[in-house]
């Protein structure tokens, strides 16, 4: 089983990761989901773990699943 910092590292990684594949700064992806621009970079850091609403916030804005933000280990 995946621990709390590492399950939101793999989160933040993959935010990241969807969010420049879009070519979008943070700034832009916080804009599109209502947050401010340091909350993305505290996710992205993994010093925030997002809430599932949260992370259906950020998929909708990146046009991603929900689940492609998840980690992919059971």
């Amino acid at each position: 089983m995946l621990s709390k910092q590492k399950f939101t590292e793999i989160i933040g990684d993959n935010i990241k990761k969807a969010r420049t594949k879009k070519g979008l700064s943070q700034e832009e992806l916080a804009s599109k989901c209502q947050f401010y621009r340091t909350y993305i970079n505290l996710i992205e850091v993994a010093k925030r773990t997002p809430s599932s609403y949260t992370l259906y916030r950020i998929a909708k804005a990146l046009e991603v699943p929900v689940d492609a933000l998840y980690p992919s280990t059971v």
